[in-house]
């Protein structure tokens, strides 16, 4: 039996969310493979926006499965987005600042700056034959960007969790 696009916008939408939430439990993929297999079939007997319904929310869901791991699991994926976020932005920053330079320096009537960061001489350019930014790499900013990345990437992940105990019940 075919799903209509509809029905799978829906299913893959729950779906997408429900991996979301479950992107740190072992072997979750089988499991995602497991329940849009499970959603399509009952999809076919009361419909799929009443087959996700009956689900309840994606997050509650995986919240059942991932309490039976018995102990909270660090979030890598959404480290590494925040990671990421944080790079790109500070890249935006200083994509800004030059442009910005760059303007000054035409408004001036041209010229060329240079700027030193971390180690890195970074040299404006804007005259009437170019326009252009250079700069070179140190080590000092490769572990500028590793900082940038890493603090995000680990409060974002939860690393704590990595060592987090189940509490042990207490026996009266």
């Amino acid at each position: 039996m075919s799903t209509s696009l509809r029905d799978t916008l829906v299913r893959e939408r729950y779906l997408l969310r429900f991996s979301w939430a479950m992107q740190d439990f072992p072997k979750y993929k089988s499991i995602v493979r497991e329940l849009r297999t499970e959603l399509t079939a009952t999809a076919g007997e009361v419909g799929m926006r009443q087959a996700v319904a009956d689900l309840g929310h994606p997050h509650a869901l995986a919240h059942g499965y991932l309490s039976g791991l018995g102990r909270p699991v660090p979030r890598w994926t959404t480290g590494a987005v925040w990671g990421a976020l944080m790079v790109g932005a500070v890249v935006y920053l200083g994509a800004a600042y030059a442009i910005g330079t760059l303007d000054t320096l035409g408004q001036l009537g041209g010229g060329t700056v240079e700027r030193e960061f971390l180690g890195a001489t970074t040299t404006f350019t804007n005259d009437d034959d170019a326009i252009s930014v250079s700069s070179t790499i140190t080590w000092q900013v490769l572990v500028f960007y590793a900082c940038v990345f890493t603090v995000p990437f680990l409060l974002g992940a939860r690393v704590w969790r990595v060592w987090a105990r189940t509490p042990e019940p207490v026996h009266a």
